[in-house]
């Protein structure tokens, strides 16, 4: 599975969360009892002012979705609200349902010169970020290119598995969001996981405290992506707990198989009381966990969802965009030879048809972010009230 994949929605959990509570900071709680609602209704109108672009285009997708998807039924195809950016498919490590590495996927890198020009590109349309691979810090200019987004304007998230990071800590001058992929504190385990050499799993959480104190030092979210297997599913609690202790964002997803969802772990007694422990924290509030309620139940339950792909434009390191999406191994076009999002959607799709409607091919939170996006957009806005 890809590491983008994963948590590609934690670009929109921080910008609703901006929406729905930022305006609502400490503050808020600063002000007089006297005037509290007063003061949240100007410390809301100045967050509007500052993000009208993003809001209004947040509120005009809305609307399009509901006249032209849910009530008309005339395409599937949404308009993208951010870009996964797969800069490489090279790793150094190889987990084992990992579907994003050299050599079962290979696209070509392209200089620095011309990643930049992608990212020009994109910029025109897109002002969300969504670097992941393979393992971007495996590419030596990534310094370069997150350096160049940063001057482009974009709000940029970097998924890495964090191994280089004591390396190429420069990388985080660049960001606004970290996220860092751990299945188990076991070592043992987890470098199997892995397939890598003893001791990494001790490095990536070396690396996963110190770097995390870093970010949230400087006002910026770091989230920890779990992927569950029937092999891991005991060592998720710990992964939890460290996140509970440490104030870091857990996420988690299944490991897909060949790109599908592995219904069979709704048989596994320990997976099923590890999904009903996890919405219980959810609940309870132990922890911070990426999500709504109910989105959880639809990725961690394996519910029907409805799937719009195109919310989310993945790109690979030669410029080709995917239509609808990744497993169906579709390219709509390529960014050097149609410079435009919007045109390789609507050629990709004279070309090759509609969105499938493949419903629960792949439980995986950026589908899931669409559907809610789509069907259930006031519940997905109410999770950062």
């Amino acid at each position: 599975m890809s590491l983008g994949e994963s948590t590609s929605r934690a670009w929109l959990n921080d910008r609703l969360n901006n929406l729905m509570a930022q305006a609502f900071d400490s503050s808020t709680a600063r002000t007089t009892v006297r005037q509290p609602a007063r003061a949240r209704l100007q410390a809301l109108a100045a967050y509007v002012k500052r993000n009208q672009s993003f809001l209004g285009r947040v509120l005009r997708q809305y609307a399009w979705n509901t006249v032209n998807v849910r009530l008309l039924d005339r395409t599937r195809v949404v308009e993208p609200l951010s870009a996964i950016f797969y800069v490489t498919h090279r790793c150094n490590l190889s987990c084992h349902y990992c579907t994003q590495k050299y050599p079962d996927i290979l696209s070509q890198e392209v200089s620095t010169e011309k990643t930049i020009e992608i990212l020009r590109i994109v910029r025109q349309h897109l002002q969300s970020l969504y670097i992941t691979g393979g393992e971007p810090l495996c590419r030596m200019d990534l310094e370069q290119v997150l350096e160049a987004a940063a001057g482009l304007g974009f709000n940029t998230i970097l998924h890495t598995n964090g191994v280089l990071l004591d390396r190429r800590e420069k990388v985080l001058d660049f960001i606004a969001s970290l996220v860092i992929s751990l299945d188990s504190m076991n070592e043992g385990r987890f470098d199997s996981v892995t397939q890598s050499a003893p001791g990494t799993t001790q490095r990536i959480l070396s690396n996963i405290v110190r770097y995390g104190r870093h970010m949230q030092a400087t006002g910026r979210p770091i989230t920890i992506n779990c992927v569950i297997d029937r092999n891991t599913v005991d060592d998720v609690y710990g992964v939890m707990e460290f996140c509970r202790e440490h104030n870091f964002i857990f996420s988690c997803c299944s490991a897909l198989k060949r790109d599908l969802t592995p219904y069979e772990l709704l048989e596994h007694g320990g997976y099923r009381r590890l999904v009903e422990h996890i919405l219980e924290s959810k609940r309870r509030k132990r922890l911070k966990i990426n999500g709504s309620l109910e989105e959880l139940e639809y990725i961690l339950k394996f519910k029907d969802f409805n799937c719009y792909p195109t919310l989310f434009a993945r790109i690979y390191p030669n410029g080709d965009v995917y239509y609808p999406c990744v497993p169906l191994k579709t390219v709509g076009g390529n960014l050097f030879e149609t410079p435009s999002i919007p045109e390789i959607y609507r050629r990709a799709r004279a070309k090759f048809g509609e969105v499938p409607d493949c419903r629960g091919r792949c439980h995986l939170y950026s589908n899931i972010t669409s559907h809610f996006y789509v069907h259930k957009f006031w519940n997905l806005a109410a999770e950062y009230k």
